[in-house]
């Protein structure tokens, strides 16, 4: 689960699958929390990502990783 976070911290987009580790909930959760609107996505080819940063928002977090610790995580 630190690589989901290390990602969101790190990566402009994240999977579905990836985007509910984060939130503490199941693949299948995830893709029907993706389809009710709930965790924000695009589609991109055929594949489904999750924006990080409006993932972030939707933690609390600052929509960019220009805040303390974002740069050790990513090292």
């Amino acid at each position: 689960m630190a690589d989901d976070f290390e990602k969101l911290l790190t990566q402009p987009t994240i999977s579905v699958v990836e985007a509910g580790r984060v939130l503490g909930c199941g693949t299948n959760a995830a893709y029907k929390a993706r389809e009710a609107g709930d965790i924000p996505s695009i589609k991109v080819g055929g594949q489904y990502r999750v924006p990080t940063a409006r993932l972030r928002e939707l933690l609390g977090l600052p929509p960019h990783s220009s805040f303390p610790g974002a740069a050790s995580i990513a090292a």
